[in-house]
């Protein structure tokens, strides 16, 4: 009887390991399903991106980007030469005009200064000045405090 009990152990054990291993296989299986379902949402998402590329290169063409990067490049020069032609307002005769203009107020404005004194300044003073006392301390030298004003 115990030689029966030993085999139907074994028995047991080995379709215990064959379960195990079918259980293994069936683990592997689903990740490896897993696995190839995220591959096939990646490959999706790529084939639509390529998709959306391919929509977008019609609608917009090389030959359009250059069209526009011309336009863009024209524009911007045009409006360099109307800031040039605004900067440049003064032609030479205008310039002229404007300099024999300049020179009349000068003229004008000489006219009318006041005459200079032909007479000599005195050069020593009659009246006396009071002039400040001269400071007793170095600069940045903190004085002692003043007493404190009262408010009335």
């Amino acid at each position: 009887k115990a030689k029966l009990l030993l085999k139907k152990k074994r028995y047991y054990e080995s379709l215990l390991e064959k379960t195990d291993n079918q259980l293994d296989n069936l683990e592997r299986m689903v990740n490896d399903v897993e696995f190839t379902k995220l591959q096939m949402q990646v490959v999706e998402g790529l084939k639509q991106g390529n998709e959306c590329l391919d929509r977008m290169h019609k609608m917009m063409s090389i030959e359009d980007v250059e069209r526009i990067m011309d336009e863009t490049h024209e524009a911007v020069e045009y409006q360099k030469q109307i800031d040039e032609l605004l900067g440049n307002t003064l032609t030479e005769e205008d310039e002229s005009v404007v300099l024999a203009e300049l020179e009349q107020i000068s003229q004008q404005e000489l006219e009318n200064l006041p005459d200079v004194p032909t007479e000599n300044l005195p050069t020593e003073t009659t009246q006396d000045v009071e002039l400040p006392d001269v400071p007793t301390q170095e600069p940045g030298v903190k004085r002692k405090a003043a007493a404190p004003l009262l408010a009335s």
